[in-house]
């Protein structure tokens, strides 16, 4: 009676923690893609100047090296943020994280503007526009 008492404590102590991780999970991701969006006027005026694109990678990344120390500071956020979601959506969907991200790269690109640049499969930077994407 003692023992089985116990055992159905522990599965309630489990089960309790199991929906703290789901909880903590569905916050998590909430939070990543809160912080993308207060982020997105700068990204978006930092690809609207040139400075920064979309990568293969389904990252953003510098297109000109000599980019403010700003520019580089809002690209790590990004991609920190980009990295995470990545995984939680991997998670979520039982697919790879490679497989995330190659669906934003060409979410992504589709989206960019004409004068905003990507990487073709070179790695090259390219306008949209003038890549015919």
């Amino acid at each position: 009676m003692i023992r089985s008492r116990k055992l159905i404590l522990i599965c309630i102590v489990l089960a309790m923690f199991v929906a703290a991780g789901v909880n903590a999970f569905a916050q998590s991701k909430e939070e990543i893609t809160s912080s993308m969006r207060d982020r997105y006027p700068a990204l978006l005026d930092a690809k609207n100047k040139g400075l920064v694109g979309e990568s293969w990678t389904g990252l953003v990344a510098l297109v000109d090296s000599n980019a403010p120390a700003a520019v580089q500071n809002l690209v790590n956020a990004e991609n920190n943020d980009r990295r995470a979601l990545f995984q939680a959506i991997a998670q979520e969907t039982g697919t790879s994280v490679e497989e995330v991200a190659r669906q934003n790269r060409i979410r992504m690109y589709r989206l960019a503007e004409d004068n905003h640049f990507l990487q073709d499969q070179s790695r090259q930077w390219v306008k949209k526009g003038d890549a015919g994407l």
